[in-house]
């Protein structure tokens, strides 16, 4: 009986040293994805006073996590990369085919309001046009 009683509490005291500890996995939410699709651009040119249409297409980056790239940014098929931070978007300056480009934006809801300059060296000019724009899916 005292065997049975020593062996019961030395099993207590070894269950009760242990310690479990359960990890939960930490799930990290892509805000590029609220950025992502086709999105028709109206574009006002506060330089030249004048008002633009055209598609535009965001994509994820593959080579960075938080970045996506704008398909045929300011209507002339480029590609601009912008990295995104909740629900900003911020256009890093940058020289693309010609235009340098710099801005920043912001998403509600399916739209986005984008600020931005783009200085087009492409007619040696060096011409730069002071935009806004509003995209929506």
């Amino acid at each position: 009986m005292k065997k049975i009683l020593l062996l019961s509490f030395s099993l207590l005291i070894v269950f009760t040293s242990c310690e479990i500890i359960i990890e939960e996995p930490v799930l990290v939410y892509d805000y590029r994805n609220d950025f992502t699709g086709y999105y028709q651009v109206d574009e006002y040119s506060e330089t030249f006073d004048s008002y633009a249409e055209y598609p535009v297409r965001i994509v994820k980056s593959d080579a960075y996590d938080e970045s996506v790239y704008l398909e045929n940014f300011y209507g002339v098929g480029i590609h601009v990369i912008a990295d995104v931070d909740g629900t900003y978007l911020y256009i890093p300056g940058q020289e693309v085919d010609g235009y340098y480009i710099e801005g920043e934006g912001r998403l509600d809801g399916y739209e986005i309001t984008l600020t931005y300059s783009v200085t087009d060296y492409t007619r040696r000019k060096g011409n730069t046009d002071f935009c806004s724009s509003v995209a929506w899916k």
